[in-house]
C-alpha cells in the first residue's frame, strides 16, 4: 500500500504545447482519403445552404416593401412561396450536409482508431508500463470520439459560417454601402481577435485532459482490485486518493474554462455593439427617407444573422482546440514505443537450443536487472531459474521470448539471435506461460485459437485432452462454443492455467518458457496441474522460473541468480546434494523441495 496519494502529473507545459494548430489538424487529412463522394456532396450542399440563408432576408425585404406599396396579392403570394421554398431548401441542405459530414468524420476516425489499436497491440512491454490500460482506452476511444464530432463540426461550421459572414457583408454593401462600413470593421476585429486568442487554451485543455485520463486509469486499477482494497482496509485511503485527483481535475478544468470563456464573451460584446449601431443607422436613414421599411427589416435581419456565425466560429474554435489536444495525445501514442528494425529470420524446423552470452539488461538507466549472465541449454534440456525476489528470474524468460532485448550480450534460440527473428516465427516455436492467464469474454474455441477460425476441432480437442481438460470440456453446455470469461461462465485459477497449457499444446512449440505458472494455485490444484505440465515439457527445451522449489524436480540444470548475477549453475541433482551450494541452501530454507 502506498503511503500517500500520488499527485497528478503537471503536463500543462509538456509536449502537448508544441506545434501549430494547423499542423496538428493536418494529420487528420489522410484519414479522409478516398471519401470523394462525401467531399463532393459537402462542396455542393454547404454553399447552397449558405446561399439560401442569405436569400431569405432579401425575399422578406421585397415582400414588406411590396405590401406597403400595394403590390398585387399574387405577387406577394409568390414571394411568400419563394420564402417557404428557401426555408425548406435550407433545411434539406443542412440535414444532408450534416449527414455527409458526420459519415465522413466517423469513417475517417474509425480508420484512425484501427491504426491506434493495431499500433498499441504491437508495442513492447515497456509501452504498457508507461501507459496504463485506463489511459490507453481514454486516448483510443475518448480522444478519437471527440475528433469524430469536431471533424464534422470543422467541415460544416467553420467553412459554412465563414462563407456566411462574407455573404452577409456583401449583402449589406449591396443594400447600402453605409451598412457595410458599419459591420465590416466589427467582423474584421472579431476575426483578428480570434486569431490572437486561438491556441491560448491548448496547454490548459491538455492538462485537464491528462488529469481526466489519469483519473480513468486510477479508477480502472482500483475497481479491478476492489476485493483486495476491502479486505486490507484500504478503502479510506483510496477515497482520499480519489479526492486528490478530483481536486486536481477540477482546478485544471476551471483554468481551461477561464481562458476559453474569453472568446464568446468578447464576440458577444462586439456583436451587440454592431447591432445597436445598425439599428441607430437604420432608424436615422429611414426617418430621412433614404431607405425603405423592407430594407430596414433586411438590415436588422442580416445584423442578427451575422451574430450567429461569429459566435459559432468562436465556439467551434474551442472545440477545435480540444481536437488539437486529442490529435497531439494520439500522435504521442503513435510515436511511442518503437521496437526498432523488425527481425526477418525464421527459426529452423528442428529441436532448438537456448543460450545467454554475457547478457546485461536494465529496465531503467542505472538500475541493472541482469549483469553478465551466461548459460547454455542443449535441445530438450530443462533449466530451472531460482533466486530471491528481484534477482532477475522473470527477466530471463522475457528476454528469451523477445519481449525485451539485452543492452549487452546476446540471447539466442536455435543458434539465431532473438532480436533478429521474425516475431511470428518466434511466437510459433516458443511458448510463454505465466501466472497471469487472460481468459477473454469469448468462446472456448476462440480462447484456444486466439480467434483463428481455421483451426480444426480435432486439434482443439486433442490439446484439451493433453492439458487434462477433457472431463471439464465434456461438462460444458455448448462444448467449444461455450462462452467463457467475465460476465459468462466462470473459470477457476487452475482451469485458467490448464487453458494456457492447452494453448501451448495446440502450437506444439520447440521451447517452453514458464514464469511462476502455479504461483497463485493452492498445493492441491498445483498437483493436479503437474501431469499436464510434464506432458508439455516432454522432449522440449524449457526454462522454468519457480519460487516453489519442489516444482523444479523435473529440470536438468539449475541457475541461481543473486542481484542479477549468475552466482551458481549446474546439474540439479549435484547442486541439491552439495551442502556448500547456494541451491542446497535455498532448498533447506524453503523447506518444500525434495
Amino acid at each position: 500500500m502506498a503511503d500517500s496519494p500520488e499527485p497528478a502529473r503537471d503536463v500543462s507545459g509538456g509536449p502537448a504545447d508544441a506545434g501549430p494548430m494547423g499542423r496538428q489538424l493536418a494529420r487528420l487529412a489522410r484519414y479522409t482519403r478516398g471519401e470523394w463522394r462525401s467531399m463532393t456532396v459537402l462542396a455542393v450542399l454547404v454553399p447552397a445552404a449558405v446561399g439560401l440563408q442569405l436569400a431569405a432576408p432579401e425575399v422578406m425585404r421585397r415582400f414588406i416593401d411590396g405590401a406597403l406599396n400595394g403590390r398585387p396579392t399574387d405577387a406577394l403570394l409568390q414571394l411568400a412561396l419563394w420564402y417557404l421554398a428557401f426555408a425548406v431548401g435550407q433545411l434539406i441542405a443542412s440535414v444532408a450536409s450534416d449527414y455527409a459530414a458526420t459519415r465522413l468524420a466517423w469513417r475517417g476516425t474509425n480508420r484512425l482508431r484501427d491504426d491506434l489499436v493495431a499500433h498499441c497491440l504491437r508495442r513492447p512491454a515497456r509501452f504498457y508500463q508507461r501507459y496504463p490500460p485506463g489511459e490507453l482506452v481514454d486516448r483510443m476511444d475518448g480522444d478519437v470520439t471527440r475528433l469524430a464530432g469536431v471533424m464534422s463540426v470543422l467541415l460544416l461550421e467553420i467553412v459554412a459560417q465563414a462563407l456566411l459572414v462574407a455573404g452577409i457583408l456583401a449583402a449589406l454593401f449591396h443594400l447600402d454601402w453605409r451598412f457595410g462600413l458599419v459591420f465590416a470593421p466589427f467582423a474584421l476585429a472579431t476575426l483578428l481577435l480570434l486569431r490572437r486568442l486561438v491556441g491560448r487554451a491548448v496547454p490548459f485543455v491538455a492538462a485537464r485532459r491528462a488529469s481526466g485520463a489519469e483519473l480513468v486509469g486510477f479508477l480502472e486499477e482500483r475497481l479491478a482490485g476492489a476485493e483486495d482494497l476491502r479486505t486490507n482496509g484500504a478503502v479510506p485511503f483510496t477515497m482520499r486518493a480519489l479526492e486528490t485527483r478530483l481536486g486536481v481535475l477540477y482546478d485544471r478544468a476551471r483554468r481551461a474554462a477561464r481562458v476559453s470563456v474569453q472568446w464568446p464573451a468578447t464576440t458577444q460584446g462586439l456583436s451587440t455593439v454592431s447591432v445597436v449601431l445598425a439599428l441607430v443607422l437604420s432608424v436615422w436613414l429611414r426617418a430621412a427617407g433614404q431607405i425603405s421599411t423592407g430594407t430596414t427589416f433586411a438590415v436588422l435581419s442580416y445584423a442578427m444573422l451575422l451574430r450567429r456565425p461569429l459566435q459559432s466560429i468562436t465556439t467551434r474554435f474551442q472545440d477545435i482546440e480540444e481536437a488539437v489536444v486529442s490529435v497531439r495525445r494520439i500522435g504521442e501514442l503513435l510515436r511511442e514505443g518503437g521496437t526498432g528494425p523488425r527481425g526477418t529470420r525464421r527459426l529452423p524446423a528442428r529441436p532448438l537450443d537456448a543460450r545467454f552470452d554475457a547478457v546485461s539488461f536494465a529496465y531503467r538507466t542505472g538500475e541493472p536487472v541482469l549483469r553478465e549472465v551466461s548459460f547454455a541449454l542443449r535441445p530438450g534440456e530443462r533449466l530451472g531459474v531460482v533466486g530471491r525476489t528481484g534477482s532477475g528470474k522473470s527477466t530471463v524468460v522475457r528476454l528469451l521470448f523477445g519481449l525485451h532485448h539485452p543492452a549487452r550480450g546476446s540471447v539466442t534460440i536455435g543458434g539465431r539471435e532473438v532480436r533478429t527473428l521474425d516475431v511470428r516465427s518466434l511466437r510459433t516455436r516458443v511458448a510463454l506461460i505465466t501466472q497471469e492467464v487472460h481468459v477473454f469474454h469469448a468462446t472456448l474455441r476462440d480462447n484456444l485459437t486466439f480467434f483463428d477460425g481455421s483451426v480444426e476441432d480435432g486439434r482443439l480437442l486433442a490439446a484439451l485432452d493433453e492439458a487434462g481438460l477433457d472431463t471439464w470440456y465434456r461438462e460444458l453446455p455448448e462444448g467449444l462454443d461455450t462462452v467463457l470469461g467475465t460476465g459468462a461462465r466462470g473459470v477457476s485459477a487452475g482451469q485458467e492455467q490448464l487453458v494456457a497449457l492447452a494453448r501451448a499444446f495446440l502450437r506444439d512449440p520447440a521451447v517452453v518458457l514458464m514464469d511462476e505458472p502455479s504461483a497463485r494455485l493452492d498445493p492441491h490444484t498445483e498437483q493436479l496441474l503437474a501431469p499436464a505440465m510434464e506432458r508439455l515439457l516432454h522432449g522440449r527445451t524449457a526454462v522454468m522460473v519457480h519460487h516453489r522449489l519442489h516444482a523444479l524436480r523435473q529440470v536438468d540444470r539449475i541457475l541461481v541468480l543473486e542481484e542479477g548475477r549468475a552466482v551458481e549453475q549446474g546439474p540439479r541433482g549435484e547442486l541439491a546434494a552439495d551442502p556448500a551450494s547456494r541451491y542446497h541452501g535455498l532448498l533447506r530454507t524453503g523447506g518444500t523441495a525434495r
